[in-house]
């Protein structure tokens, strides 16, 4: 069996980051990791990767950021967002894990591992539709256009 790989993007790890990139890695799975501290996004990668998605599920309200911009108050129309981020990279949530078909934001092992379709605490995971409930908003995991 092929060895699966998929793109693992962050910034600034914090400790709930690392143990998700270590679930994944324990999981067999080889990340493609991309620290958007060195390499950011450019609006143009930014565009692709929000498409047609909600793009306040990729704003990270805990990013000091957030707040000197005043997302906190209004968020601006996508745009200027999507300009917002590609200035300052703090201001998408992370990890992203992305692979050829899917992608997931933030922290639930519950949807990283449904659309990686590996075990989540010995448990074989159902190929349902998956959540990511994080600061009251639910996220699908989606397919990502080519």
């Amino acid at each position: 069996m092929a060895l699966k790989k998929v793109k693992y993007i962050t910034y600034d790890e914090n400790e709930q980051c690392y143990e998700i990139r270590r679930f994944i890695e324990s999981a067999g799975i080889v990340l493609e990791v991309r620290d958007l501290s060195r390499q950011p996004f450019t609006e143009s990668e930014l565009k692709a990767l929000i498409s047609h998605f909600d793009i306040s599920h990729f704003l990270n309200p805990m990013s000091k950021s957030y707040k000197k911009y005043g997302f906190d108050k209004h968020v601006p129309a996508r745009e200027e967002i999507i300009k917002g981020i590609a200035e300052d990279y703090t201001l998408i949530r992370r990890p992203i894990i992305k692979n050829a078909r899917l992608f997931t934001i933030g922290c639930s092992k519950k949807a990283i591992s449904e659309m990686l379709q590996i075990s989540q605490n010995g448990n074989n995971p159902d190929n349902g539709d998956s959540f990511n409930k994080r600061n009251g908003k639910q996220e699908t995991v989606s397919p990502v256009k080519k």
